[in-house]
């Protein structure tokens, strides 16, 4: 009898210790670095994907894709942390994150985005050894960097195999200019007609963008696909060229096609032409266009490249040079994170 009591006084202590360390380690205040469990954080696809706070950094891992930096955090008190992510607007960065041994709050929770935690309240990664692989793999030596609007970049390669490496992956020189067009070039208008309707120049002056009329584009009323209902939903309002056939209909620069179809031109809201896809009403133009503005003036100032001792190459500069934007570059050594492994 007496050896029953004692394994239940003990199992009874051991309860009561294990109820102690829940209750510190969900309020006593405690260091924000290690791994974190989060509602929507990483690929949805990986079997384990987490938050790490490592080196002032917050990064998103995973085990099928490389860290990326997604923000940084600071220090502002015991268990009280500033933390700021890229993908936020100015307005809505810094905020704090208050941090426990077992959990991690937000003190608000940022507009959701597809690379940051959606749950407002973060629990430590329990699967330490899982974890650990991912940590250890040297794949995740170099890190991903999310700044600048996702558009940073580590060069790598040489003069006549440059490649600039990004979160989404790698891409070409080729890549890369036809990246800046998109962003930067004037916008290129193409119409069947003489002119475009003062409606559409007024949007495009009104937001600021220099343009191009390219007119007299009798191709693009033979080969569209019109609102034939004959046809599935997916190949109206589409056109019928291929790229090989005329590479203007699937060029992703900065453009529109126009062609306003019969009896549309009086409607309040008239379908106007091929945006990037697919055709946009006169309302849905002015949107794009608003956000393209906005955007634009963040990819023109926030643009990073990560080179070598902080030097950009010389093919690069050349590369760059034609355009007009803020481009900042930094030592790719911010991206290294192999030698933190100890």
């Amino acid at each position: 009898m007496k050896n029953v009591k004692k394994v239940l006084t003990r199992i009874g202590y051991a309860v009561l210790g294990l109820c102690a360390f829940v209750i510190a380690g969900w309020f006593v205040p405690f260091s924000i670095g290690g791994n974190w469990l989060g509602s929507g954080v990483g690929c949805m696809c990986a079997s384990h994907n987490f938050l790490r706070f490592e080196n002032g950094k917050v990064l998103r891992m995973s085990e099928h894709q490389p860290p990326e930096w997604i923000g940084t955090y600071k220090i502002k008190g015991w268990g009280k942390y500033e933390v700021e992510l890229f993908c936020l607007r100015e307005e809505d960065n810094p905020f704090l994150v208050r941090s426990a041994l077992l959990r991690a709050k937000w003190d608000k929770l940022p507009k959701e985005t597809f690379y940051q935690p959606r749950a407002k309240l973060l629990i430590r990664d329990p699967f330490v050894f899982t974890c650990r692989k991912v940590i250890n793999d040297p794949r995740n030596d170099w890190i991903k960097s999310m700044q600048g609007f996702g558009d940073s970049y580590r060069i790598t390669g040489t003069a006549g195999e440059r490649l600039f490496v990004r979160a989404g992956g790698e891409i070409t020189r080729e890549k890369m200019v036809a990246t800046l067009n998109l962003w930067l070039s004037p916008l290129q208008i193409y119409t069947a007609s003489n002119e475009v309707p003062s409606y559409i120049i007024d949007t495009v002056v009104q937001n600021g963008f220099e343009y191009h009329v390219h007119s007299n584009q009798h191709w693009i009323e033979t080969e569209w696909v019109n609102d034939d209902p004959s046809l599935p939903r997916w190949k109206r309002d589409r056109p019928l060229a291929t790229e090989e056939a005329n590479p203007i209909w699937t060029n992703k620069t900065f453009q529109i096609i126009i062609r306003m179809p019969s009896g549309e031109e009086k409607k309040e809201d008239p379908k106007i032409g091929f945006f990037w896809g697919e055709m946009e009403r006169l309302s849905d133009f002015k949107k794009r266009l608003e956000n393209f503005r906005l955007n634009r003036g963040i990819f023109k100032n926030s643009f990073y490249l990560y080179a070598e001792n902080g030097i950009l190459p010389e093919d690069v500069r050349q590369t760059l040079e034609p355009f007009d934007f803020n481009y900042h570059v930094r030592d790719e050594k911010i991206l290294y994170r192999g030698k933190q492994k100890k």
